[in-house]
């Protein structure tokens, strides 16, 4: 059982050791090309989806989504934003734009109509069956803001991207 035991950990000892002879590029999810797309996946996004500066005292938090239908060759996207107020404010916005990822850069290739609600709290703009193109990553970029009095909050988020087939 002994002679088992060691066996077991020279064999364990040479795996690790061929993990760390390979190159880590051949390990890496991020750089692969997924069948049907047209480019590389765009970088992971690592950053917090739906909180904003913790210093803004008006606007709490906003988001924007992204989802697809339809059939090869005719896919459609619909995007959504909404932003939350932390309090009724004199106006709070939002403004969704559908990006699409070069393979190197996200670009704009959408740019939605803004929504603007006065004396509230929140606010919310969907547009539907934007046409997009088979093999690409698209994501939305959503602009959110809130106003009271003179002072302005706003920041950017960004939702997770999909492959449209």
């Amino acid at each position: 059982m002994k002679k088992n035991t060691l066996t077991a950990v020279r064999i364990s000892l040479l795996l690790v050791i061929a993990l760390l002879i390979l190159p880590s590029h051949i390990f890496a999810n991020g750089t692969t090309q997924i069948a049907g797309a047209k480019t590389s996946p765009p970088p992971l996004l690592i950053t917090p989806f739906t909180i904003f500066d913790p210093s803004f005292i008006y606007l709490e938090k906003g988001q924007g989504y992204i989802s697809y239908s339809g059939t090869t060759g005719n896919y459609k996207v619909n995007i959504w934003a909404e932003t939350f107020g932390v309090i009724r404010v004199d106006e709070i916005g939002v403004v969704p734009t559908l990006q699409r990822w070069t393979g190197s850069a996200w670009i704009d290739v959408f740019y939605g109509s803004n929504a603007i609600d006065y004396d509230s709290a929140y606010t919310y703009q969907s547009h539907n069956n934007i046409s997009v193109l088979s093999g690409y990553y698209y994501r939305t970029k959503s602009y959110h803001w809130a106003k009271e009095g003179t002072t302005t909050e706003s920041g950017y988020r960004y939702s997770s991207s999909v492959l449209i087939p």
